[in-house]
Parts: structure tokens; C-alpha cells; sequence
């Protein structure tokens, strides 16, 4: 009876693609019967290959976990078990292109002679890089140029005017080398946004707390707004109440398309802290004088 997959690779029952295929780059390493003139080397490297053929490949893998090696019987496992030799001839049905190139690079390279020259791959392209960089609120509105990595490796990307948190981007080239001649692989950046203290994105709008005094409110004013570009003059309609949104159109996120969204003002009423008498009194006047004319 075949072992245990699983068992064989030494991965949990839940391992990951990634866990599976680091697993089968070491087995492979210290059992290619290439490398390792061991007599047991051919058939442990074979039940490692055979392992990972069926993990690897999502429906066998299935079918592994519920009825294990039985379902699948007639199937890669059954073929893989069934010779004495799974070496004669060559490489016995496996095909070597299954290693990645650089495990390839790892096993082959370096081994001289006419069976490693025969066996040569060409160029390849390598692997990608992942990070993640965190921009400014105002680049992620308005686009710009922004520093990745450090020191020797550091390079500039622009940031296109409107991205979203969690947005990823592909730096063509920045990745790791390629084999054999073969391009290098790219970089690949998942971008985020830093919160602004006083502007935040409601889809393509962008929207900014404006405070107006409990006087402005209620007679009407014109104050003047920063936006994260220059600056705009608001007109507050006499008998504004707090949380009134104050739209500018145009001035949100512009997208490359040249759909742009909006600004929204939202008219927060500041209520002085200290009354004099005097002013105590004004107040309380006036407001009897609300109260009988609304009565």
C-alpha cells in the first residue's frame, strides 16, 4: 500500500499550493537520482513526484482526501506504482519540465558533461516580487511619483490620480532575474492610502467637514474652503443647519476617463464656549422671538 501523500511530502492535510511545492522542490533536490547515486534515491524521488502530481492538481486532490489512494486507482497513482524501474529508459514517463527551472537550474546546473547539456532549458522569465508601499491621501487623489524600496533597489513609480486602497500594480521587470537569458520577473505592489486628518473618499467624492460659526449659520456667509488643489469660496444659505452637504461639482477624484467626482462641504456648526451676560441675554431675546413667530 502506498504511503500517505501527505506523509510523504511532510505537509499537513490543509498545506497550502505554496507549502506543496516547496516540499516537492526539497524532496526533489535530495532524491534526483541525477544527484543522489543512493540506491533507494530513484523510488524515493519517484513516490515524491507522484505525491505532488496528485496534491497539486486540484480534483485528484479531491478525490484523494475522500477516498484516498483507491479513488484513484487506474489514475496517475496506479501508473506511477505499477513499474520496477521508474528510470528505465530515460526519465520513465517524467517529464522534466515539471520542475520549475530554477529547482531545474538547482538539479542540472553546474553537472557538466553531454546528459546535463542535452537536458538545457531555454531562457525563462523570473519569478515576480510582491511588496507594498503606503502613499500620501493627496497622490492617491491627484496621481504622482513615489519611492519604493531603499538604497540600491529603491526605485520611482507613478501613482495614477484616483487609486484605491488595496489596488495592486505591476512594475514591469523589477522581479527576480530571469534563467537562462530569460527577462526578469516583475514587481508586483499592493498600494495603500494613508488617512488624511481632514479630507476622506467616498467613492469618487471627496468629502471635508467645514466649520461655520452658530451666527454664519444662521444669517448666511461665504467662507473659503481648502480643497487638496488651491481653494474654493462657499456660500451658506442663511439658516444652514449642521451636517447640510455643500456639493462643488467637478472637484473629486478625475479619473483617466475624464469622469470626475465631486467635493461635499459638510457644515459642522461650532457653538461659542463662553457667553457674556450681555450676550446670554441677545440669545435668549432672540430666542423667544423664534419661538412666538413659530407658535
Amino acid at each position: 500500500m502506498p504511503r500517505d501523500y501527505y506523509e510523504v511530502l511532510g505537509v499537513k492535510r490543509d498545506a497550502s499550493a505554496d507549502d506543496l511545492r516547496r516540499a516537492h522542490r526539497k524532496l526533489a533536490l535530495q532524491w534526483h537520482p541525477d544527484v543522489n547515486k543512493t540506491p533507494e534515491a530513484a523510488a524515493k524521488f519517484a513516490e515524491a513526484q507522484e505525491a505532488y502530481d496528485i496534491l497539486s492538481d486540484a480534483d485528484k486532490r479531491a478525490t484523494y482526501d475522500r477516498f484516498g489512494h483507491a479513488g484513484l486507482q487506474g489514475g496517475a497513482g496506479a501508473a506511477a506504482a505499477g513499474g520496477d524501474q521508474p528510470f528505465s529508459g530515460g526519465f520513465g514517463g517524467f517529464d522534466p519540465s515539471q520542475i520549475d527551472p530554477e529547482m531545474f537550474e538547482q538539479i542540472f546546473g553546474g553537472m557538466g558533461g553531454g546528459r546535463a547539456r542535452g537536458r538545457s532549458r531555454g531562457p525563462s522569465k523570473g519569478q515576480d516580487r510582491h511588496g507594498e508601499i503606503t502613499v500620501p491621501f493627496q497622490v492617491s487623489i491627484l496621481g504622482g511619483r513615489h519611492g519604493i524600496g531603499s538604497g540600491e533597489q529603491a526605485i520611482d513609480v507613478q501613482i495614477p490620480a484616483g487609486i484605491e486602497d488595496g489596488t495592486q500594480m505591476r512594475v514591469r521587470g523589477q522581479g527576480e532575474p530571469g534563467h537562462n537569458g530569460g527577462p526578469a520577473g516583475d514587481l508586483i505592489v499592493t498600494v495603500h492610502v494613508a488617512p488624511h486628518p481632514d479630507f476622506r473618499r467616498d467613492g469618487d467624492d471627496i468629502l471635508r467637514d467645514v466649520h461655520v460659526s452658530i451666527f454664519d449659520a444662521a444669517l448666511g456667509a461665504k467662507v473659503d474652503v481648502p480643497l487638496l488643489k488651491g481653494t474654493v469660496t462657499l456660500t451658506i444659505p442663511p439658516g444652514t443647519g449642521s451636517g447640510k452637504r455643500l456639493r462643488v461639482r467637478g472637484q473629486g477624484v478625475r479619473r483617466s476617463a475624464g469622469a470626475s467626482g465631486d467635493f461635499l462641504a459638510i457644515v459642522q456648526i461650532d457653538v461659542p464656549a463662553s457667553l457674556s451676560d450681555d450676550d446670554r441675554a441677545a440669545l435668549e431675546a432672540m430666542r423667544e422671538s423664534v419661538r412666538s413667530r413659530e407658535a
